[in-house]
């Protein structure tokens, strides 16, 4: 992908890659796009002609909607985009298809917790401070992969592939920690 800008098709086979995935642009570009496509390119198989971030009806990212670009539309290609994708830890749910969306193909590996946190009560020092007792907490379980501030609130969010130990180490914050008294967790679809 070249300065955001979308590409014309290698030899005309379009597939998009649609993740369940809460992420700003600028991590989407350094995650997942800029890897995946220097990775197609590398081994001939395409590129990522564009992504884009559709939010939910509370204005928080939702999907991650990755354009690909194929040298061939045979499912063994799409598999390999998926195999990929995996590899830079692509959360459960994930779906792939042609542009026919025809026979989609589920992946992912990672699961996702958001963490709450009032806005009115998060200085930007304290949600610095929240962010790295919940990474240190993690301690390799789960990523920080991003905040957005939405209404009321802000949301933090966390992928790792045991959502059950990040929720574990998620709440010995919420419960240590008097920044995040009037904090929620919740599961990432």
């Amino acid at each position: 992908m070249r300065d955001g800008q979308t590409l014309r098709p290698v030899d005309g086979y379009f597939a998009q890659a649609v993740l369940p995935l809460r992420i700003g642009n600028d991590l989407a570009q350094s995650a997942f796009a800029g890897p995946l496509d220097r990775e197609l390119d590398r081994i001939g198989l395409g590129r990522v002609a564009g992504f884009e971030i559709s939010q939910d009806d509370e204005g928080e990212p939702a999907l991650l909607t990755i354009t690909l670009s194929l040298a061939t539309d045979a499912p063994r290609a799409l598999k390999t985009v998926a195999q990929l994708l995996e590899k830079l830890d692509a959360p459960m749910g994930s779906r792939l298809g042609n542009a026919e969306c025809d026979n989609l193909l589920e992946f992912g590996t990672s699961e996702g917790l958001g963490l709450y946190l009032p806005r009115q009560d998060t200085a930007e020092e304290d949600r610095l401070a929240v962010i790295e007792a919940c990474t240190d907490a993690l301690n390799g379980a789960g990523l920080y992969q991003g905040s957005v501030s939405v209404g009321d609130r802000t949301a933090l969010y966390f992928y790792g592939n045991s959502f059950n130990r990040m929720r574990t180490a998620i709440t010995y914050v919420m419960t240590t920690d008097p920044r995040c008294r009037n904090a929620f967790a919740r599961r990432l679809n």
